[in-house]
């Protein structure tokens, strides 16, 4: 299905968007982008997203402040880069708080990853180390892509975010572990409704 048009009002507030997480490392606050534009409440702002958000152009992700992940459409990724938030912290042992931090927008030859929703998360702990994933790792994830059972994704349980193999049942949720030092945790099927699968591994960064 083909994107909905932006009207001219909304391409200018994605422009604006954009912009400041170029410049500023992080998005606009909504009183932020009512006083850039005039307007005279938060309201009006959050409509506007909410209808960008529709047309497929922003995702915005639960739990943290200024964490709107701008969309990159086909043939969109600027002079070969693909431009990527980086949104926190994420624990590869137990669950660790995922921070409200907006650390930095990250820019990668486009080559390198595919998606539609990309985010990025610093992997803290050691249980994903027999997958090669280590401690001050970045996970790159793509919100935009369903982790198949028994594929590695970030999920946030409550307020409280986890790296793990995901295996899907009738009955539970099982995050595994890649190192066997840590256990299993199991979300039993009456807990799913405070479950949510933020995104699937596309890939790992490793500063050297």
């Amino acid at each position: 299905m083909a994107q909905r048009e932006l009207t001219d009002r909304q391409k200018e507030i994605l422009a604006f968007i954009e912009e400041r997480q170029r410049t500023a490392g992080f998005a606009p606050t909504l009183k932020e982008t009512a006083a850039h534009f005039g307007f005279r409440s938060e309201n009006s702002v959050r409509q506007h997203l909410r209808l960008i958000e529709n047309k497929g152009r922003v995702k915005r992700v639960p739990h943290r402040s200024r964490a709107l992940v701008v969309k990159r459409i086909k043939g969109q990724a600027r002079f070969g880069f693909v431009r990527v938030p980086l949104l926190g912290n994420i624990a590869a042992g137990n669950p660790l708080w995922a921070t409200e931090k907006f650390e930095s927008v990250l820019e990668f030859p486009a080559q390198l990853f595919r998606g539609n929703e990309l985010f990025a998360l610093r992997v803290k702990g050691q249980s994903m180390e027999g997958a090669g994933i280590l401690g001050g790792d970045l996970a790159i994830l793509d919100a935009s892509l369903e982790v198949r059972s028994g594929g590695i994704g970030a999920v946030l349980i409550e307020d409280e975010a986890t790296l793990k193999y995901v295996h899907r049942g009738k009955r539970r949720l099982v995050l595994k572990a890649a190192n066997p030092v840590f256990p299993d945790i199991e979300v039993d099927l009456d807990r799913l409704n405070r479950v949510r699968v933020m995104g699937s591994l596309v890939g790992v960064v490793r500063s050297i």
